[in-house]
Order: structure tokens, then sequence, then C-alpha cells
């Protein structure tokens, strides 16, 4: 989740970026929609990297409900954890 999270904040800000270059920079500066179709392939990575985040999340939480039950101890009987 959180190497997800570093990957959305990296691509925003590439596309942050390069948008400024594109419009205002640059000496023949582009329009919004012209800039935004450029910028397509960092918000479809932002997009992969939420699909990730999101099923990070998902195993994250499914952790909390999932757990093992506890093994019953006979009384006499040694933990094997314990030695």
């Amino acid at each position: 989740m959180t190497v997800s999270m570093v990957f959305i904040t990296l691509f925003l800000t590439a596309a942050g970026i390069l948008q400024v270059w594109l419009q205002r920079i640059i000496p023949n500066p582009q329009p919004f929609m012209a800039v935004q179709d450029q910028l397509a392939m960092f918000y479809w990575m932002r997009w992969l990297a939420g699909v990730v985040f999101f099923a990070g999340l998902a195993v994250y939480l499914y952790s909390f409900f999932a757990k093992d039950k506890p093994e019953a101890i006979e009384a006499g009987e040694a933990h094997p954890s314990v030695t």
C-alpha cells in the first residue's frame, strides 16, 4: 500500500510538471485539452497504482478477520514455541 501511495504521488507530480511545461513555459503553449490528452499515460499509471493500493487495502482488512484459531493445549503438554 505504501509503495502504491508513493507511485500515485510521483505520477501526479510528473503530470503536473509536464502540464505546466506544456501550457506555460514553452514558446507556443498548448490548449488545456490538448495537454490533457498528452498526460493520459500518467493518469492511467495513477489508476493502476490505485488498483494495487486497493488490493493491498483489501488484504490488510482481510487479515483482521481471517485469524487462525488457537490450538487447545492439553494439561502437562509443552507448547511448541516454548522450549
